[in-house]
């Protein structure tokens, strides 16, 4: 996919600020697959694969679209 447009990506620290929510709801948001999230693998040796967890702005506007109740 060649595009010239820029997709900037929010750590979970900006999704907590625009959901006003706690830092551990928004990783288990992610990893339930309730928050729709970016897996980028970390380079590193260990036991276990690290990821760091990225999330695109119209995903999380879409999160609270579905989710607002009037």
């Amino acid at each position: 996919m060649q595009d010239n447009t820029t997709i900037e990506l929010l750590d979970a620290k900006s999704v907590k600020r625009i959901l006003r929510c706690s830092l551990p709801w928004v990783y288990k948001a992610a990893d339930s697959g309730l928050l729709p999230c970016v897996r980028i693998p970390c380079p590193g040796k260990g036991e276990r694969q690290k990821f760091m967890v990225r999330f695109k702005l119209e995903d999380i506007q879409g999160f609270i679209e579905k989710h607002y109740r009037a």
